[in-house]
């Protein structure tokens, strides 16, 4: 599989040019990474942007009851990491590899030139950011939701606990 031909099926990329999804791509690493893998920790900033490839990546976070829980389990064409790198914060969460997984990984320095919207290429990846952001918020209302729901119901859905 060629990484510029997958990245042209994700949202975001059909409004970028060809040649700007091959220099993606290029910046891209792709590596295999083993089960229970941690690719960012909470509480840490991001040093690169993920792309899941194969594979499930657990998204934790670690509650005040002292335990982590999963709170979304990320699908191949998901990007992680996200959020700390355009915000400069650390992360809200923790993502670690479910089983095996194949991921391409875009480091910081090129992942803040390439958000930079002062080129047809930085407009076109601030796009596909935002498409994915717009993703993760859509998961988050849902789960707040989700939570407002037990929470006036009385019921509650137990996760399993994530492995930092």
């Amino acid at each position: 599989m060629l990484l510029s031909q997958y990245l042209r099926t994700l949202p975001g990329f059909q409004f970028l040019e060809a040649e700007d999804v091959e220099h993606v791509a290029t910046a891209m690493r792709v590596e295999s990474f083993p089960d229970r893998h941690l690719f960012l920790a909470q509480d840490k900033p991001a040093r690169e942007l993920h792309l899941l490839l194969e594979g499930r990546v657990n998204v934790c976070h670690y509650g005040p009851s002292g335990r982590y829980h999963t709170v979304k389990t990320l699908v191949p064409g998901e990007f992680f990491g996200l959020l700390s790198l355009a915000d400069g914060k650390p992360s809200v969460a923790s993502y670690t590899a479910a089983g095996e997984v194949k991921v391409a990984s875009l480091p910081q320095s090129a992942f803040l030139l390439l958000y930079q919207p002062g080129s047809r290429i930085g407009c076109g990846f601030q796009y596909v950011v935002a498409a994915q952001l717009a993703r993760d918020l859509a998961h988050r209302h849902s789960m707040l939701r989700n939570l407002l729901a037990q929470i006036y119901t009385g019921s509650r859905q137990v996760q399993p606990p994530c492995q930092p």
